[in-house]
């Protein structure tokens, strides 16, 4: 059953779902092969230097809310990565990666044009 929930933990529980720690999982095992672009450390870069820049939406002096703000650009940058890391890979990379994963990989397309975005959509078995 999905429910959609307005809480402040539902980006929470979408880090719990089976899809979520597949796509991560994928993303860093893309980030890892010298096959994928070199553009896929530029949001790991963009990252760190948010954290450690002393300008902050939410100034770092403000004991907790300074802190969570941090924390909350770093988790949604997390999970924009693992979206984007395997739109910068080859197809053929990502279903051998999938495939090694034990992953099934179902694409509404079967090859992509040079330039065309292939969406990656997967399945866990069992």
């Amino acid at each position: 059953m999905n429910r959609r929930t307005t809480s402040a933990f539902a980006g929470a529980s979408a880090l719990l779902e089976g899809g979520t720690r597949d796509q991560l999982r994928l993303s860093w095992r893309l980030l890892r092969d010298e096959r994928v672009s070199a553009l896929k450390f530029a949001l790991p870069a963009f990252l760190a230097l948010y954290v450690v820049s002393p300008i902050d939406p939410i100034p770092d002096f403000l004991l907790g809310l300074g802190q969570v703000d941090d924390i909350g650009i770093v988790i949604a940058g997390v999970l924009l990565l693992a979206r984007i890391i395997p739109r910068l890979a080859p197809g053929h990379v990502v279903d051998e990666h999938l495939r090694d994963m034990g992953l099934d990989h179902q694409t509404a397309k079967t090859s992509a044009k040079p330039g065309e975005v292939l969406d990656a959509r997967f399945n866990v078995r069992g």
